[in-house]
Parts: structure tokens; sequence; C-alpha cells
């Protein structure tokens, strides 16, 4: 079976690159090891922070994710995708600097709620102060006829401190918190949730939200198994064989 090369720039952070490895396996349709897909991990913790940088507040991850960028190009792989929302900031340079497709986490998951939710007009956005500041879902959200539910600096806040304590591995702190996140969107009228940080996936088993919510990462992993499945170039099944586009109107 023919099949293209994936390259993951990860280690934003450890553990959000191993459940976009662990969703890309788990839907590729496989019956032995062979069926599975040639997967490049580049796990590279030390890119600096993006929402400290976003904030002013910390160095310029981009050198450093163009790197990991060239070096799976390097490697062979024929197509891309990152494990971290925020770093979708700099998608448009990456891309720059690169000549295969890299798959975005925030227009895969923006095609995924007009086809599988059309009836949704407001989305409450589970992300970093980073992507709320630098609007990294809500340019394509709005293009896409979607509207974002407002949150507070204190919920804000308190968003950042569950992201963190993930990151560090304590996943069960701040629970309480995170729930009270989870509220606050629904009272703002959102009537679906986006777990827009790579890290709220892995907090998704131990609450239960009352509306739906979608995970950023799975649709990623959804599309990057349908392209690299894609018998033609993979820049070709982005363009012409399972296009991204965002219904209009």
């Amino acid at each position: 079976m023919s099949m293209q090369t994936v390259g993951i720039i990860g280690g934003m952070g450890p553990g959000a690159t191993l459940d976009l490895f662990q969703k890309i396996v788990s839907l590729t349709p496989a019956s032995c090891d062979q069926d599975h897909l040639h997967i490049i991990i580049d796990n590279y913790p030390q890119i600096p922070d993006r929402t400290a940088f976003i904030l002013g507040q910390g160095a310029n991850p981009l050198p450093y994710l163009l790197e990991s960028a060239q070096r799976l190009e390097a490697a062979g792989a024929n197509l891309l995708c990152m494990s971290c929302n925020t770093a979708h900031h700099f998608v448009e340079e990456i891309r720059e600097q690169i000549s295969i497709p890299l798959v975005s986490i925030i227009e895969t998951c923006a095609a995924a709620i007009r086809l599988k939710f059309p009836a949704v007009s407001t989305v409450g956005l589970l992300a970093t102060r980073g992507t709320f500041t630098a609007k990294i879902y809500h340019h394509t959200l709005e293009h896409a006829g979607l509207s974002v539910a407002p949150f507070t600096d204190a919920d804000l806040d308190r968003l950042m401190k569950v992201i963190y304590a993930v990151k560090a591995g304590r996943l069960s702190e701040h629970i309480d918190e995170f729930k009270f996140c989870l509220h606050q969107a629904q009272a703002a009228g959102a009537q679906l949730l986006i777990a827009g940080c790579t890290e709220i996936p892995l907090l998704l088993p131990v609450v239960s939200p009352a509306i739906p919510v979608i995970d950023p990462t799975l649709t990623l992993a959804e599309q990057v198994v349908r392209l690299a499945l894609c018998p033609s170039p993979a820049e070709a099944c982005v363009t012409k064989e399972i296009p991204l586009a965002i219904p209009q109107g």
C-alpha cells in the first residue's frame, strides 16, 4: 500500500505529542505492523514557550520550529503536522520555508465543526492566553461563520494554571477550576467546546462537559491519516483529493 511519510513537530509538550501519535496510530486502518504509517517524530521540548513569546515575555520559537520542520523534511517526511495549537501562530511562516504541506490543526478543527455540527454558531475555546491574544483560532472560525464565546482574564488565568499543571505531569490538579471554565464558556453562549490546547484533551476523561466537545488533536489525526494514505503526492491530496475547504455562507 502506497503511503506518505508523516513528520510531527513535537515536544510541545511531550505528552501532547504522544497523544497525537496515539490517535494517528488508532485511526490508521491496519491489520499488521506493516500497514501502519511511517511517522517521524521530532520530540523537541527545547522549543521556547509559544505563549510567553506572544505575550512579549520570552524567546522567539520560530527559528526552532523552522529547524524542526526542515529536519523532518530532510529526513524524508512528505507532510508535516504539529502537536501544539499555539505554535500555529507561526504556521504561514513555516509553510514559506518548506516544500511539503503542513496540515493545520486550526483548519481541520474548523472544517470538522462545520461538517459535524452545522447548527452550531458559537463555540467555547479552551486554549492558552497566547492563543487568545494572537486570535489563532478566531480568524479561521469567523471565516467558517463561527463566533467565540468571551472569556474573562480570570478565566484565562484558571485555564493557564490547568494547562501548565498538565504539562508538569500533575493531571489531577485544578480540576475544579477547569470545570468552572467549562461552565463559564457555556454561560457565555457556547454550544460546543473546542479543546484548543493539546493538553486539554488529556483532561477530558476526568470531566463530563454538558455540551459537545471537539478535540482538534483528533480532527488533525483524522486528516493526517487520510492524507498519508492518499495515493497521490501529499500536496495533490491537500489541494484536490481531500480539500480542507470551510463551507461559506
